[in-house]
């Protein structure tokens, strides 16, 4: 993607006549959802002003820095306020913030990220005298989310002049919550294919697993350790690769501790967070996720985009587009038994390619960036 370089300054305003500015808030800027939100602002920023609200850091949470030097260099204006936490004090400082940055960047369009951000936006833009449009887009409500903080989320999007879903289930989600059906589109994120260049030839050398995703419960590297080491029963020159950073220490050392128990120290990579994800993916013979949840699974998508076989739990965001023994193949749980009995299974399937080809058209007829671009520039003009 071809990004027109403007210099700007964290914390300046835009002011004079021009194009419409757009205000993106998040609370952070980190794995997928950063990235596409960071492609979108640069993106944004060839033809208008953007200026982009995150909390920066907090605690252990914080922006990836990679993500921030591409959005200075792009020119895009990073400020900071607190979106992410819901605690009262918190919430009203960000509030305070955000009404703050609305006067001085007098956007036409408030774009919010998750449902803390478009909380802080409905109220801000009230307090700011702002008469922009308030898009709020919904990523995912993990499992086991408690009750009060769906009402608060559902309010905050209830709030906003449209809602953005990337997945059917959270399009129903939130009509069982209240917000008016009306008000809600669904628009998947789009991908880059130029960034991912298809091939359909087995990679050589033994069999290789992957996954790519923050190491943390709800994404399932553990139950797949433990599925890969019964499929070393069958494949034992078979090897796996997690690829991605640490969300959850204590998560990331129960898997360490699995992989001690199962003797896999020599065969399974953790690599933590890389510069070239696309080169790890080409190289592997499947893509596993067993993500309990996702937001839309564009990591699932863009191994297939690239040619690898996908198997994944069918959850909220990949059953929109992963079928089984149709673009890909699916598990119905994260147990490692049935698990690893699919990977065998596929891993010996003299026919992968018909599917690889289907996942690959697929992602080119829906999934297509400049497409995506398109309709949220209509979104934006209402």
């Amino acid at each position: 993607m071809s990004v027109r370089v403007r210099r700007g300054t964290e914390g300046a305003g835009r002011t004079g006549r021009g194009p419409a500015p757009v205000l993106h808030v998040a609370p952070f800027l980190w794995s997928g959802a950063g990235r596409v939100i960071t492609a979108l602002a640069i993106e944004q920023q060839r033809t208008r002003p953007v200026t982009l609200v995150t909390t920066g850091r907090s605690g252990t949470c914080a922006d990836w820095p990679a993500y921030r030097a591409q959005l200075r260099r792009a020119g895009v204006v990073l400020r900071r306020a607190a979106t992410f936490h819901r605690e009262p004090e918190r919430f009203w400082q960000g509030v305070e913030a955000l009404t703050t940055i609305v006067g001085e960047v007098a956007p036409a369009v408030i774009h919010t990220h998750a449902g803390v951000p478009a909380a802080l936006a409905a109220v801000a833009r009230k307090r700011a005298g702002s008469r922009a449009r308030l898009v709020a887009q919904m990523y995912s409500w993990g499992v086991g989310r408690p009750q009060w903080m769906n009402v608060h989320d559902a309010w905050a999007f209830g709030a906003a002049d449209r809602v953005v879903c990337s997945a059917r289930a959270y399009e129903r989600l939130l009509v069982a919550h209240g917000v008016p059906r009306a008000r809600l589109t669904y628009l998947p994120w789009g991908l880059d294919l130029r960034s991912l260049p298809f091939g359909d030839a087995t990679p050589g050398g033994p069999p290789t697993i992957g996954f790519v995703g923050r190491l943390e419960a709800r994404k399932g590297q553990l139950a797949l350790v433990e599925a890969f080491a019964r499929l070393r029963r069958r494949h034992p020159e078979a090897r796996l690769e997690l690829v991605g950073p640490v969300a959850e220490p204590a998560y990331a050392q129960a898997i360490q501790e699995a992989i001690r128990t199962h003797g896999l120290d020599e065969v399974v990579r953790l690599t933590g967070q890389v510069r070239d994800v696309v080169g790890h993916v080409r190289r592997w013979h499947l893509f596993v996720s067993l993500s309990s949840d996702e937001g839309q699974g564009l990591a699932v998508l863009e191994a297939m985009a690239l040619g690898v076989p996908v198997v994944a739990r069918a959850v909220a965001g990949i059953e929109d587009f992963l079928t089984d023994d149709g673009t890909g193949w699916t598990v119905d749980s994260d147990n490692p038994e049935a698990v690893a009995s699919t990977l065998h299974r596929v891993l010996t399937m003299r026919l992968r390619g018909r599917v690889v080809h289907r996942a690959r058209a697929l992602v080119e007829r829906r999934f297509d960036w400049t497409a995506m671009l398109a309709k949220f520039d209509r979104l934006y003009r209402g």
